[in-house]
């Protein structure tokens, strides 16, 4: 059980876990959560918020291997995913690359505020009970999306600030043309242009990648449309209210007493410049 009272990046190895933890909450606390995915593996995930960032980041390592950081920045309403990717062996060998084959794939998104917790009552979650085992109350399915734009990092800060120390390891940020006109109309109005031209469009590619054969002498320059499917398996989605009675007055009142849990999938289309981009795409 969770109590209301107030990042996160997780690394292959913990120990740079630990110390990339300390470089962004230091001084707001972050929770360690431990959560059972649908293989039955328990996982931990790394819950945090900056208060006066106005930012929450959630952080875990899937049992392949992959690292899912979640970014949301309430302030300019945009949502990063990161994902840290050690493609198998298997997909290694089978698409004739050689071990180890690691990538960074980044996607900023507009944030709709009403799905998630404000990061001020992150900071004032509590566990009772650490070691115990969380599921979420609610499963909110599968969000499909196609991202066709790409983002120049150089110029990400007009849009969010943290996109850019996030995404630096990343060959592509990838959004989508509707959400930057939101963030064009929401914004300054002098900075409205900026964000328009902070991205440039990809065209889609006509092959998926897991229909490009590496016997194809032309693989290696040609470009394909990937696809990515990864789950966000628990994270505050709202606040949990409880009646009760001013001991003083005797009136009614609603205090806050607790969070309502929510797990989400998404599944991710995007442009990459050949079938090494992708090599797990294979579903």
């Amino acid at each position: 059980m969770f109590e209301m009272n107030g990042f996160v990046f997780v690394n292959v190895h913990f120990a740079c876990l630990m110390f990339m933890l300390s470089c962004f909450t230091s001084s707001s606390p972050q929770l360690v959560i431990n959560i059972k995915n649908q293989g039955g593996d328990v996982l931990q995930e790394v819950l945090a918020s900056n208060v006066s960032e106005d930012v929450v980041e959630l952080e875990y390592q899937r049992a392949d291997g992959t690292i899912v950081t979640q970014l949301l920045d309430f302030r300019r309403e945009v949502q990063i995913y990161r994902l840290l990717i050690l493609a198998e062996e298997e997909q290694l060998f089978m698409k004739g690359l050689q071990p180890p084959y690691y990538q960074a794939v980044c996607f900023a998104s507009k944030l709709s505020k009403q799905d998630f917790i404000a990061a001020d009552a992150i900071a004032k979650l509590r566990q009772k009970n650490p070691h115990t085992v969380r599921y979420p109350e609610e499963d909110n399915g599968h969000e499909n999306a196609t991202f066709e734009y790409s983002l120049d990092i150089s110029r990400s800060k007009v849009i969010s600030n943290h996109i850019q120390p996030l995404c630096v390891e990343a060959k592509t940020i990838y959004v989508q043309e509707a959400d930057l006109k939101v963030w064009a109309a929401i914004g300054n109005p002098n900075e409205a242009i900026m964000v328009l031209d902070a991205a440039q469009h990809m065209v889609r590619p006509a092959s998926r990648c897991k229909d490009v054969s590496i016997t194809n002498t032309n693989s290696s320059s040609m470009s394909c449309q990937c696809r990515l499917n990864f789950c966000v398996p628990w994270y505050p989605c709202g606040l949990k209210f409880c009646r009760g009675h001013d001991q003083q007055t005797g009136k009614a009142l609603s205090y806050r007493c607790g969070i309502k849990t929510c797990k989400k999938c998404l599944n991710y289309a995007f442009p990459v410049k050949n079938l090494q981009f992708c090599p797990w795409d294979d579903y």
